[in-house]
């Protein structure tokens, strides 16, 4: 927990550097002072220059609006400590769903006994488990994600395998236009009631094959909906979570 709150104050210090020095707030157009290297906003030190004295809030040196330079990049380097933070504080809350609620301690044990993550202190010293048979928990956590990733090797596969049969349906489609106009013209002199029979066929085949698409395109966006749903749970529940919600996890893939 210290390297976390570690990595999530050395972000937070990054970014008080990129931090307007006058309104205190996140840069919006940077400008450098020259003379003591602050970073501020643009319509902040415009406002500054115009209205006081011509000279810097900070150093109180001689500035004027041509002297400042301009930071491109900062907007940029603020936008990735925004992402940094995002996902130090991410891993932090993993992190705290794997933590024992009797003594706040991290789910280091699986007691296969009675199915459950619990701590060390728990498997030494907790009377309900005593007798009970323990696992690593990070050896059941590993069994775990290897069955829920073979499962998800096999249904992106069968993602795979959807799209192939769309795109072969979408060529078929065209194929059947094509031979459609290719009919036409080969038929142009041919007897009208010929060619209202052939207009009967194309619609048949052409019906039948946006049927198929349609089913193959939902089963294709319920799977990818699966899997953005499966992979964003993977990646936001903590190890026990994941254990105890293999079975709905692999529900899911069915």
């Amino acid at each position: 927990m210290s390297s976390l709150s570690n990595g999530t104050n050395t972000v937070d210090s990054l970014a008080e550097v990129f931090r307007c020095f006058i309104c205190m707030e996140k840069l919006s157009d940077a400008r450098l002072c020259p003379h003591c290297s602050k970073l501020c906003c643009y319509p902040c030190i415009r406002r500054w220059l115009t209205d006081q004295h011509q000279q810097c809030p900070h150093c109180r040196a001689t500035l004027r609006l041509h002297d400042l330079v301009n930071c491109r990049w900062a907007e940029e380097v603020t936008s990735q400590l925004d992402s940094l933070k995002i996902n130090e504080m991410t891993k932090q809350k993993r992190e705290e769903k794997d933590k024992c609620e009797l003594h706040n301690e991290t789910l280091t044990v699986y007691c296969s006994s009675c199915s459950k993550c619990i701590c060390h202190q728990c498997a030494l010293f907790n009377v309900t488990h005593t007798g009970h048979n323990f696992l690593p928990l990070d050896d059941v956590y590993k069994a775990n994600i290897s069955i829920i990733n073979e499962r998800l090797g096999h249904l992106k596969r069968r993602h795979v395998e959807l799209i192939c049969f769309t795109q072969d349906i979408e060529r078929n489609s065209e194929n059947v236009k094509a031979g459609k106009d290719e009919r036409f013209r080969e038929i142009r002199n041919a007897m009208y009631t010929m060619q209202l029979n052939l207009d009967e066929q194309f619609k048949m085949k052409l019906n039948t094959l946006n049927i198929q698409r349609t089913q193959m395109t939902s089963q294709t966006e319920f799977i990818e909906h699966a899997l953005h749903d499966i992979e964003h749970r993977l990646s936001s529940n903590g190890k026990a979570e994941v254990i105890e919600k293999q079975q709905d996890l692999l529900n899911s893939i069915q």
